[in-house]
C-alpha cells in the first residue's frame, strides 16, 4: 500500500530549504563586505589570500545553492507527483461515487422491473385460470343418461335440464317449446331420444292426444330398447282411451304387458286392460 506524504509537511520542508539557502547567501555576502572594508594596514591576509577566501566562501555558497536547488527540484517533483496522485484519487473517488449512484439507480430499476414482472405473472396466472374456467364451461362432461354414461356439452346439458325443469314445474306448453328448440339446436345430441319422449309427454299433458300418440309411437319405433319405451306405449294407450278408441288402447296395453313384462308399465297396463274389459264409461 502506497503511503502519501501530507502536502503541508512537504511544503514546510521546501520553505525550510529556501530559508537556509537565503541565510547562507547572506552570510557569504557579509563576509565579503567585511573583508573588503578592512583598512589596508589592519588586514591580516594579503590580497591573494582574501581573494581565495572570498572565492572559497562563494564556492561553498554556490555549492549549497546547487544542492538546495536540486533538493527544491526533487521536492517540487515529489509535490507534483503527489498532486497528480491526489488528483487521480479524487477522480477515482468521483468515478466510484458515480458508479455507486449508477448501481443504486440500477437496483431501483431492477426492483421496479421485479415488481412489474411479479404483477405480470400474477395477471397471467389469473388470466390462465379465467380462461381455464371458461374453457371448462364449454368442455364436454360425462353424464348418466338413461342408464348410460355419455359425453355432452355443458351448454347442451343445461338447456336440456332447464326444459325438463319446466316440464316438472307443470308448464307443459313452455316445456314442449323448449324441447322442440333443443332438437333444432342439438339434432345429434345424446339427449335426442329423451327429448322426443318428453315432447310426447308434454303434448299428452296438454290433452293434445293425437299429437302425443304420433310422437310417442315414433319414439318407440325409433328407440324400441329405450328404458322409457314401456312408459311411452303406456301413455299412447292412455291417449287412445281419452280419444275413445278402446280397441286400439287394449291392443297397446297388451303389447306393453307382453313386450315389457316385469316392468312397472306392464303392471299398470294389466290394470288398464281389466278396466277396459268392463262396460265403457258413459260420455
Amino acid at each position: 500500500m502506497r503511503h502519501t506524504v501530507p502536502m503541508n509537511s512537504v511544503r514546510g520542508r521546501l520553505a525550510a530549504a529556501l530559508l537556509a539557502t537565503r541565510r547562507a547567501a547572506r552570510a557569504a555576502a557579509a563576509a565579503a563586505i567585511v573583508v573588503a572594508t578592512l583598512p589596508a594596514q589592519a588586514q591580516l591576509f594579503s590580497d591573494d589570500e582574501a581573494r581565495r577566501a572570498i572565492l572559497d566562501v562563494r564556492s561553498r555558497v554556490e555549492q549549497m545553492q546547487r544542492e538546495m536547488l536540486k533538493r527544491i527540484e526533487e521536492l517540487s517533483a515529489r509535490i507534483e507527483r503527489l498532486e497528480q496522485t491526489t488528483r487521480g484519487q479524487l477522480e477515482l473517488q468521483n468515478q466510484i461515487q458515480a458508479m455507486r449512484q449508477e448501481i443504486a439507480s440500477l437496483r431501483g430499476a431492477l426492483e421496479v422491473q421485479t415488481n412489474e414482472l411479479s404483477k405480470t405473472q400474477r395477471s397471467q396466472r389469473d388470466l390462465a385460470s379465467e380462461l381455464d374456467a371458461r374453457i371448462k364451461r364449454f368442455e364436454p362432461v360425462a353424464v348418466s343418461l338413461d342408464g348410460k354414461q355419455v359425453n355432452v356439452d355443458q351448454g347442451e346439458r343445461r338447456t336440456y335440464e332447464a326444459a325438463l325443469a319446466t316440464f316438472r314445474g307443470g308448464d307443459f306448453k313452455s316445456a314442449q317449446t323448449a324441447f322442440q328448440q333443443f332438437q333444432t339446436v342439438y339434432p345429434q345430441s345424446p339427449y335426442s331420444p329423451s327429448v322426443t319422449y318428453w315432447i310426447g309427454s308434454s303434448q299428452y299433458a296438454q290433452k293434445d292426444n293425437k299429437s302425443a300418440i304420433t310422437t310417442l309411437q315414433g319414439f318407440v319405433q325409433r328407440y324400441p330398447d329405450h328404458p322409457r319405451a314401456p312408459d311411452a306405449l303406456l301413455t299412447v294407450g292412455n291417449a287412445q282411451v281419452d280419444l275413445g278408441d278402446r280397441k286400439a288402447a287394449a291392443d297397446t296395453f297388451r303389447i306393453v304387458t307382453e313386450k315389457f313384462d316385469g316392468s312397472g308399465a306392464a303392471q299398470t297396463a294389466r290394470e288398464r286392460l281389466a278396466t277396459l274389459a268392463g262396460p265403457a264409461p258413459k260420455r
